[in-house]
């Protein structure tokens, strides 16, 4: 035989009351049932826990250690389970969280503090400057549970909600002559022709890249790019060296360092950001999230997860995106 919880229960019932009825009917057990149980355990145990009269009922010195490590042991079972009943729910545990470059800086500060307030007892696990090809394997394989990227998403097995629309806007070394005027002054793309642009790499598979390239080619030319990187923070940070321009997603400029300046441009693209998680496979804390983040104003209305079958990514994710 092993030990059970009701062993415990029961032995601890009578070690409480002192006496087989009363601990029976708190129990609603017959009383024969208790004292078989209680036997049961000490067989187990290999010691007498209680010494029994027709009078009264005592515990023994191993009765007393017993029932102290007992109620502990009933205690944690009961934290556990409500630690379990807590993630089932969608109340605690972990979020592991990818965040695409210019995101980073531009909308994960307003998911942090949703989370905070809506589901504090939730760590957060974030993984940040990654772009969309590396968060759609990740949220294959398992080793994300959310992702900020930009759309489109091309796997299967990734389902997403847009969030909203971004422009291109330049970051400029502040001393050059287009950072001139206000900060509502609009750049023509076509008069960085002939700068240096510092853009992400060309293995990447970098949604933002392709947009600064579509731009450049409606501007009617193709940007001379020396400097390649793989991290926004990077990218503005040789912009404020003056290695050259960078053209961003409009919640770059939430990154703020001496030396750039942030301008809008006229260019017509668009990048979608978006929240993107596994397909089939939203976790109860996602699912939270995602209606704290609706309730803020902060993510439209997401629908119920849908039913799929989950695939086994046969390309890297920059095969993915050519």
């Amino acid at each position: 035989m092993s030990i059970e919880t009701r062993h415990l229960r029961c032995f601890l019932a009578v070690a409480d009351t002192l006496h087989f009825g009363r601990a029976a009917e708190q129990l609603h057990l017959a009383q024969p049932a208790v004292s078989r149980t209680v036997r049961q355990l000490e067989r187990e145990v290999g010691t007498e826990l209680l010494t029994r009269s027709t009078r009264s009922v005592a515990l023994t010195a191993a009765g007393e250690e017993y029932a102290a490590r007992a109620r502990a042991v009933l205690d944690q079972v009961g934290l556990a389970g409500e630690a379990a009943r807590n993630i089932a729910e969608g109340r605690s545990g972990v979020l592991r969280l990818g965040v695409t470059g210019a995101a980073t800086y531009g909308y994960l500060p307003d998911l942090a503090r949703v989370a905070a307030a809506a589901i504090p007892d939730v760590r957060l696990h974030v993984e940040t400057e990654m772009l969309t090809p590396q968060q759609e394997q990740a949220l294959v394989e398992d080793r994300l549970d959310l992702g900020v990227l930009r759309s489109p998403v091309g796997s299967p097995d990734v389902d997403h909600v847009v969030l909203r629309p971004e422009r291109l806007v330049v970051a400029l070394p502040e001393s050059h002559p287009l950072a001139a005027g206000g900060p509502d002054t609009v750049v023509d793309v076509a008069d960085l022709a002939d700068e240096d642009f510092v853009t992400y790499a060309d293995r990447s598979g970098s949604v933002v890249l392709r947009a600064v390239l579509a731009a450049c080619a409606e501007a009617g030319f193709v940007p001379r790019r020396p400097h390649q990187v793989t991290a926004t923070a990077t990218a503005v940070a040789l912009v404020a060296a003056g290695r050259g321009v960078s053209l961003l997603p409009e919640t770059a400029s939430a990154l703020t360092l001496s030396g750039v300046t942030f301008r809008p441009t006229t260019t017509g693209q668009q990048l979608d950001l978006a929240l993107a998680w596994p397909a089939g496979r939203r976790r109860p804390v996602v699912t939270r999230l995602l209606e704290a983040l609706h309730e803020a104003g902060l993510a439209p209305r997401v629908p119920q997860d849908r039913p799929g079958p989950r695939h086994t990514p046969t390309t890297t994710p920059q095969e993915a995106s050519a």
